[in-house]
């Protein structure tokens, strides 16, 4: 009963060793595949510079929002403490 303790936790833990080096190379040749890609995938360069973004957007460097900033005066009387 103990020897096939001992062989049951054997094949266990052989079964984990192969599956994880089974997903390593699976990420492996999927991060391979995905740089080779990448290095012959053409793109296009944009005609004007800024031309990537929607025309419907807003610019982000509008002067006619304002932000109102009330300040109010704290007494710095440390007598009270």
């Amino acid at each position: 009963m103990r020897l096939l303790r001992v062989l049951l936790a054997g094949l266990i833990t052989v079964a984990a060793l192969v599956a994880g080096f089974f997903a390593a190379v699976v990420i492996l040749v999927t991060g391979a595949v995905a740089f080779v890609v990448q290095l012959f995938w053409k793109r296009q360069p944009p005609t004007q510079p800024g031309s990537a973004r929607g025309m419907n957007r807003p610019s982000p460097l509008r002067t006619d929002d304002v932000i109102d900033v009330v300040a109010t005066k704290v007494p710095t009387d440390t007598s009270e403490r």
